[in-house]
């Protein structure tokens, strides 16, 4: 059940990902921050501009329980049938004040202007800036920029 869930919720999350970041409607993120659900929409729109294969069969987002406050981590993974192996992508934090994205293992930030302006977007909902979060950044363990 587990699998079929995260399946159908990959699936989705791809669906999101080819409308690009119009699929966050960013009027309905509260002042509280980002779900799941929209940091997992933010996520998708980094994956696509770094060319990962969202869009293909076996490939698979899963929320996890988050490793600093502030932050909602994933894990992403590619699932190869013909190989019967899965393939571990990456392990993503975004904050849920701003919508910074983070690769966890690799301490890498991602930057580019069409998540700038989302992340804009979300900071004037949530009031919050990267410099208010600098503390919980840390505690990713990765060093503050």
């Amino acid at each position: 059940m587990q699998i079929v869930r995260a399946a159908s919720f990959a699936f989705a999350l791809a669906a999101c990902a080819a409308q690009g970041a119009s699929a966050l409607k960013t009027d309905a993120i509260e002042p509280t921050g980002l779900t799941t659900q929209q940091a997992q929409q933010v996520l998708m729109i980094v994956l696509e501009q770094e060319r990962f294969p969202v869009a293909q069969e076996g490939f698979f987002v899963e929320a996890l329980s988050p490793s600093e406050p502030g932050y909602q981590d994933f894990g992403v993974t590619f699932e190869t049938p013909k190989a019967a192996a899965t393939t571990v992508l990456g392990a993503f934090a975004v904050s849920r004040m701003t919508g910074d994205v983070w690769e966890s293992n690799l301490c890498k930030r991602y930057d580019f202007p069409e998540l700038q302006a989302l992340q804009a977007k979300i900071m004037a909902r949530t009031g919050k800036t990267f410099s208010s979060e600098s503390h919980e950044r840390r505690g990713l363990g990765c060093t503050d920029e």
